[in-house]
């Protein structure tokens, strides 16, 4: 629970979906031997804003034993996984028990926080690499789920049946799809899934109907995430545009410091936020200084290259991890450690960060985490002391970029 919390963005604030589903098949009363193909698209796409999506689309579909399940990752860089297994499914229930108010604490009850353990989460709670075991597929039949890369995960993948106690897809990258397969055995009833990082605050739900049922076809079913994700796309446009006029989300609220951008931002009651810098391009005097308002995971990373720009690294052996070049600040101070007794409502904006910079080399903040907290958002500055144009990315989210023109 408390990786999800971390990694969220500070404000709780795409109508199109860019995979296609497995199959067009119609409605059928009689479900086919050979099983049908659905597909689930883990985060969203919004062609005119670069946004990530903390759900699935559709949240839940309907099938039949023996169907197949296609998780297609189409998000911009927000680190995903599909975990599944007896611990996710009675995780995910519990958590749909809680209260909003117990679901939204910082220390939800103690019972739900010994159901939630057993899941093991895709990032340590401190400083280290990926948890292997999240990172990387791994299938359970049971015991505990340790850190370590999982024994199982070198073997083939099995069909899923219901009963495994953990069944993980691993770190998914944008654009990866990974298949379930479904047993052709299982009992019909109600498997749920969620993201080992973002928790169950991002679940989903497979169910399976009796042979004798009739349900929506695959492409009626894909449809109707379609629509889940234009829903959850609408909130967040007045916040782009205001974004992309360095404004923040809430009104009458103006960005303190000198030449300020957003790194971030997003709406309330939608599970997606905005991962864009706005102004994009802000021009500046040598020696001035520009000032980034951080809402999200987000680092402000200039002259990177392949080896610096994506927080997560493929081994050659093939396994999954955290690229420590891309997470850490580089050339100046990254994020402090939270201070204790800060304020607890409104909003408060607090620079957290400065360094200066003259142009040369790779220079990076670092990954943010928000590690203050609501309801302070965290400020870095930095001051440029050489003439040019600087392009700048965050290393979480792809295509999230930004120029300062010094000079």
């Amino acid at each position: 629970m408390k990786g999800f919390l971390r990694w969220a963005p500070l404000v709780v604030i795409a109508a199109l979906v860019v995979a296609a589903p497995g199959t067009a098949a119609s409605r059928s009363a009689e479900h086919a031997s050979a099983g049908q193909t659905f597909t689930i698209n883990v985060d969203g796409h919004n062609p005119k804003a670069n946004e990530s999506f903390l759900a699935y689309f559709p949240h839940s579909i309907t099938v039949h034993a023996g169907d197949s399940v296609v998780f297609h990752s189409i998000g911009i860089g927000e680190p995903h996984t599909v975990t599944l297994g007896t611990y996710a499914n009675d995780a995910v229930k519990a958590y749909n028990e809680l209260t909003p108010a117990q679901q939204n604490a910082n220390t939800p009850p103690a019972s739900f926080l010994a159901v939630d353990a057993k899941v093991p989460n895709l990032f340590p709670e401190g400083p280290g690499d990926a948890v292997q075991s999240v990172a990387n597929p791994c299938y359970q039949q049971s015991g505990t789920v340790g850190t370590n890369t999982c024994p199982n995960s070198q073997h083939e993948q099995p069909v899923f049946d219901g009963t495994q106690v953990y069944y993980n897809s691993g770190w998914l990258d944008s654009g990866q799809s990974w298949t379930l397969h479904l047993s052709g055995a299982m009992s019909p009833g109600a498997y749920r899934f969620m993201c080992a990082l973002h928790r169950e605050g991002m679940s989903g739900k497979i169910t399976v109907a009796p042979a004798s049922k009739t349900i929506m076809s695959p492409a009626e079913q894909y449809a109707l995430g379609v629509k889940q994700l234009a829903k959850a796309a609408a909130p967040l446009a007045p916040a782009v545009a205001a974004l992309r006029q360095g404004q923040p989300p809430v009104p009458n609220v103006t960005l303190p410091g000198p030449n300020p951008v957003l790194a971030g931002s997003g709406a309330a009651n939608t599970s997606g936020s905005i991962d864009e810098f706005g102004k994009k391009t802000i021009s500046i005097p040598v020696g001035g200084t520009v000032t980034w308002w951080i809402i999200g995971p987000h680092s402000i990373t200039f002259n990177s290259d392949k080896t610096n720009n994506d927080i997560r690294a493929e081994a050659p052996d093939g396994t999954v991890h955290l690229n420590p070049p891309a997470l850490a600040p580089a050339g100046g101070p990254g994020e402090p450690p939270p201070a204790k007794g800060g304020p607890t409502s409104g909003i408060h904006f607090k620079v957290v960060a400065k360094a200066s910079w003259n142009g040369q080399g790779f220079f990076s903040s670092g990954v943010f985490q928000n590690s203050f907290g609501p309801p302070v958002i965290e400020g870095y500055q930095l001051k440029f002391n050489k003439a040019g144009i600087y392009h700048y990315i965050c290393t979480v989210h792809d295509n999230m970029k930004g120029t300062v023109v010094v000079g």
